[in-house]
């Protein structure tokens, strides 16, 4: 009776593991899997979590058009193409539009090894460079911003153009200006930026004349529209690359890309990091988000087909193979091309 019962189980077991099992999977060996690639130019620590999470980002919120007020008055500038500044709300919306719903062509996706990367270490080395160097300061709060734009070391894009559309400042709010920095012990700090403090020189001269512009720092929605803008910023040595890249792209297509973020200050950055659980971490003194360089920007593919991807992705493996870019393939809620230009 016990060899019947043990030849039973045993039959049982058996018939159960093959209904259960799962097909044995055939393995290429000569195909390539992408893994995380440690890039020692970068300085890339294996396990650094700044690197890791950056792949990780999630986009703020969509800016509506009620939100945004047209420039209606512009001062000429050969440094920041100030006169084409001047944009309609309705060629905003237009291209917007275009942007978000268009009809693509399908093809196999095929992402670039170039794309394929995990973490930012070339990006946040060269933010350190220019740091270092004394070239550039990183923006802590919009006052920080401010002063960037003031000096011309950085400038703001126009909202819309034909060959792109920003789509950023979706989370700027109306609330009075405050300073941010952290103090000995390394916390956080933040002050309000009122007439003595040290900052307000830069918010109130841009506000007299933001690119020929005039804002009330005492109007709550004037302080959202500079905000708006300031998050339009970008280093105006990188600029070609990006218009060079969106234009391509709009030559190829006849519809603009959708630009979703451009520069950041650090306190902005830890506002997304408060609504954005994914958004890239600020853990301290000395963080480099990439968006606080000036020389990164987003643009979305969550409206492009798989034959667009293709083609924008060929053309930046083909940049960054230059030497000009690095630039990452973003998924999850920030599908999107995420990629810093080399001044």
């Amino acid at each position: 009776m016990g060899l019947i019962g043990y030849l039973i189980a045993s039959r049982y077991e058996s018939d159960s593991a093959d209904e259960n099992s799962k097909p044995t999977p055939q393995i290429n060996k000569s195909a390539l899997i992408p893994v995380r690639v440690v890039d020692t130019l970068g300085i890339e620590e294996v396990e650094d979590l700044d690197d890791l999470i950056a792949s990780w980002e999630v986009e703020e919120e969509q800016l509506q058009a009620s939100d945004i007020d047209a420039i209606e008055t512009v001062t000429a500038s050969t440094v920041s193409k100030s006169s084409d500044l001047k944009v309609s709300i309705e060629f905003w919306k237009a291209q917007r539009d275009k942007a978000l719903n268009h009809i693509g062509v399908n093809e196999l996706l095929q992402p670039p090894v170039e794309l394929l990367g995990r973490g930012v270490p070339k990006q946040t080395a060269k933010l350190a460079e220019l740091i270092n160097r004394g070239s550039y300061k990183q923006p802590l709060d919009f006052a920080d911003l401010a002063e960037l734009q003031l000096k011309g070391i950085l400038i703001e894009l126009p909202m819309a153009t034909q060959t792109y559309v920003l789509d950023v400042g979706g989370s700027a709010g109306e609330e009075e200006f405050f300073s941010f920095d952290w103090d000995e012990n390394g916390a956080q700090k933040r002050e309000p930026i009122t007439p003595v403090h040290p900052k307000y020189k830069f918010l109130k001269q841009l506000a007299d004349n933001f690119n020929g512009q005039k804002y009330d720092l005492n109007n709550p929605r004037d302080r959202k529209q500079m905000r708006i803008r300031l998050l339009r910023m970008y280093n105006p040595k990188s600029r070609k690359f990006f218009e060079e890249i969106c234009a391509a792209y709009y030559q190829r297509f006849k519809v603009p890309p959708r630009i979703t973020s451009l520069t950041r200050s650090m306190d902005y950055q830890i506002g997304l990091n408060k609504t954005n659980s994914n958004s890239f971490k600020v853990s301290g003194k000395g963080s480099l988000p990439p968006h606080t360089s000036g020389c990164a920007f987003d643009m979305s593919r969550k409206n492009l087909s798989s034959g667009e991807q293709n083609f924008i992705m060929a053309k930046l493996a083909e940049m960054e193979r230059a030497q000009k870019i690095d630039s990452l393939l973003e998924g999850n809620a920030n599908a999107c091309f995420h990629t810093f230009i080399f001044p």
